[in-house]
């Protein structure tokens, strides 16, 4: 899985504009955008599945704790918590966080590239009128 510190590199490379690359940059932000906008959706594709294995999982270890029997007396709401302090739970939660953060940064990532667009106009009349 790529980590903040690869997007990190990455987005340095997409936002560096220059007086010879700007046309170029300028002509490319509609698939830079794409690009960062389908990452996004990966990670929260990758997020939902997560919580979908979390879930089954919780679900299959319930089911089994039912299938062996239970011990009398203890509440469910303890056995939940029991099950969520579990390795396996934990380890998914982490990843979860994990992918969270991602997406966090990787939506910021995409409000950057919707004020480059402005950004872009106001280099080219600066450059226009240094021109003029």
């Amino acid at each position: 899985m790529q980590t903040l510190e690869d997007f990190s590199a990455e987005l340095k490379e997409d936002v560096r504009i220059d007086d010879l690359n700007l046309r170029d940059k300028q002509m490319m932000l509609p698939a830079i955008k794409h690009k960062w906008i389908a990452r996004t959706m990966d990670f929260k594709r990758q997020r939902n599945m997560l919580i979908r294995k979390k879930k089954e999982t919780k679900e299959h270890v319930l089911k089994a704790l039912e299938t062996n029997g239970i011990p009398n007396g203890i509440p469910k709401a303890s056995l939940n918590q029991k099950i969520e302090s579990s390795d396996k739970i934990q380890k998914i939660n982490e990843s979860i966080e994990d992918v969270e953060l991602l997406i966090e940064y990787l939506e910021k990532v995409e409000q950057v590239f919707k004020s480059m667009s402005f950004d872009f106009s106001t280099l080219q009349k600066l450059t226009a009128s240094e021109l003029g």
